[in-house]
């Protein structure tokens, strides 16, 4: 994107709005993380937390994080001349979204705009919530809308998937971006390369809380590339957690859709015990996991750890569990789940 040999006349078709796009962070409700692994999850977004993405015209290429600015040189190929590995403070994201969504469209190389991106997020961070995974959705929403394009829910989360492992090298499941494209509270089956998805209404799940540790953890790819070797080497131990873990979502659903909170209690204390037997859990998540166990609400990790999800058939008692995480320093609340669509 270069904009030498384009008089001023010529860039008065130039919007000067500042375009503003948004995604949610998740939870993983059953199944994960065996969507890395051709699995099956049963996941929810929810609206309490977001990552705003604020998109302007530029003279070049500039992408804004925590720390200092990246700024890219222009011409191309746009393609390869965006290192967005050498950012740091998130303006790495928000470059990986721009030269991924130029490889899936190619049209791009030949655009001689320029622009600035910027992004402020209040989700939590590295507490397995897809806070990174969600400043992506929101740049590639906000390019989208800047460059005309329509990108369907399945196609966004493709490319937000190829721009976290293909130009940032993370270890990463689809689900997220998955659950972040298509919002809402979704069964998805990750067992053929297009994901089958299937819409739940929200409001046929029993009262649900989300706690996390204030302060941020591990990166989740740290959290999967061990057991994710053990998988390629054929651990028999791994192969069997990540062959059972689908066959609860399905059960899940079937909970779900019958009313029946206590079978989708068990199911989600056995997502639980089943990751344990191949994930290290950090003590402190274990903390957490029993605070909510000692008052008998189910519980397990929201994602790779940080995050917990209790759930129990009555809302009094994860009242009383909010109310002693809070005082024990952890973050909490009852997330407003949302009704689906893959708006801005």
């Amino acid at each position: 994107m270069d904009f030498r040999g384009i008089e001023p006349a010529q860039r008065a078709y130039l919007p000067m709005t500042t375009i503003t796009t948004q995604a949610h962070p998740r939870v993983g409700l059953l199944g994960n993380p065996s969507d890395l692994y051709g699995g099956r999850v049963l996941g929810f977004t929810f609206e309490d937390f977001s990552a705003h993405v604020f998109l302007d015209t530029a003279q070049g290429l500039e992408f804004h994080g925590a720390h200092d600015p990246l700024r890219c040189a222009v011409g191309a190929p746009l393609a390869t001349a965006l290192e967005p590995k050498s950012g740091s403070g998130g303006a790495e994201l928000l470059a990986a979204a721009l030269k991924r969504l130029v490889r899936a469209q190619p049209q791009l190389e030949r655009e001689t705009r320029g622009l600035s991106m910027r992004f402020e997020t209040d989700i939590p961070r590295q507490v397995g919530l897809s806070g990174s995974s969600g400043i992506i959705v929101a740049a590639l929403r906000a390019l989208a809308s800047y460059f005309g394009l329509s990108l369907e829910p399945e196609v966004l989360a493709r490319i937000a998937q190829e721009a976290e492992t293909g130009e940032l090298g993370l270890v990463a499941g689809p689900q997220d971006r998955v659950l972040q494209a298509h919002r809402g509270l979704l069964a998805m089956d990750f067992s053929t390369p297009e994901p089958s998805v299937l819409r739940l209404d929200p409001e046929i799940l029993p009262p649900v809380l989300v706690a996390w540790d204030p302060e941020p953890g591990r990166a989740s790819g740290d959290a999967h590339s061990g057991v994710l070797e053990r998988w390629r080497n054929g651990d028999a131990v791994v192969q069997e957690v990540m062959g059972e873990l689908p066959e609860l979502v399905v059960q899940g659903v079937a909970a779900l859709q019958a009313g029946d909170g206590s079978r989708l209690m068990t199911l989600v204390d056995r997502n639980f015990e089943l990751r344990s037997s191949v994930f290290e859990i950090a003590p402190k998540d274990q903390e957490l996991i029993a605070l909510g166990r000692n008052v008998g609400a189910a519980a397990k990790l929201c994602g790779s750890g940080g995050a917990v999800l209790f759930v129990h058939t009555d809302s009094a008692v994860l009242g009383r569990l909010a109310q002693a995480a809070s005082q024990a320093g952890w973050g909490a609340l009852f997330p407003q789940v949302h009704g689906g669509g893959s708006g801005q």
